[in-house]
């Protein structure tokens, strides 16, 4: 069972990243949508871009220079690799961190591409302040807000900072996939998280249904020009 789990996960892999092109413009264009609501509704999400606005000022004056912040950083990388380790019904065997000499993960079990990938595209600690603001009482929504902010900020520019050609995580699930799965599993899990969000008025759900409503008319649009032609 074990086997046969990883091995249909592998057998995914392609058609994935076929559908992943297909998604990648309805996806950012919904994505657009709901950058635009928030900035009309500003007042809404103030918590949140405090936090996306503080991290990147912590960043350019001390994470970037600290060993402390890049020994975090890389823990968090591995800690990502092996929940999805777990969740692939493997078991791990060994989790190490620095802060210059990089990171390790071991786990036994079977192999698939979405454990190699996962800290390239899945914000872990945003999904946790996620989890928290669900089930937190409304008066702690401002801090919890504060802290999603920081979170998403950190989850931008350290997938920014790893992904680049020496990443041996990138080459081991070939750069073709990664060029044609990335771009839209990030907008992807950032259009999820924004319309996660609690009292704003936006829904994850209906944010989905409008992508696949758009795919739709793609299609649509995509037969009268083949019927034409």
């Amino acid at each position: 069972m074990h086997q046969l789990f990883n091995t249909f996960i592998n057998l995914l892999k392609w058609p994935i990243a076929f559908a992943a092109v297909i998604l990648l413009i309805p996806v950012s264009y919904r994505l657009w949508k709901v950058l635009a609501y928030i900035y009309d509704n500003a007042n809404l999400y103030s918590s949140l871009l405090y936090g996306l606005v503080s991290y990147f000022i912590l960043w350019f004056f001390w994470f970037r220079y600290s060993v402390m912040a890049q020994w975090f950083a890389t823990l968090e990388h591995e800690l990502t690799h092996a929940a999805f380790a777990v969740l692939s019904l493997n078991r791990v065997t060994d989790l190490k961190a620095s802060g210059d000499a990089g990171g390790v993960m071991h786990y036994q079990g079977y192999a698939n591409w979405i454990i190699t990938l996962s800290p390239y595209f899945v914000p872990l600690l945003s999904l946790l302040v996620l989890l928290v603001l669900s089930i937190a009482k409304v008066t702690y929504t401002p801090v919890l807000l504060f802290i999603m902010g920081l979170s998403l900020a950190y989850h931008l520019q350290s997938t920014w900072q790893e992904t680049h050609f020496g990443q041996t995580d990138l080459k081991q699930s070939g750069w073709l996939f990664v060029w044609l799965f990335l771009p839209t599993a990030n907008l992807l899990m950032l259009l999820v998280l924004l319309t996660a969000l609690p009292y704003d008025g936006l829904s994850t759900a209906r944010s989905l249904d409008y992508v696949v409503q758009d795919l739709e008319y793609e299609w649509y649009l995509l037969q009268g020009f083949i019927v034409k032609n």
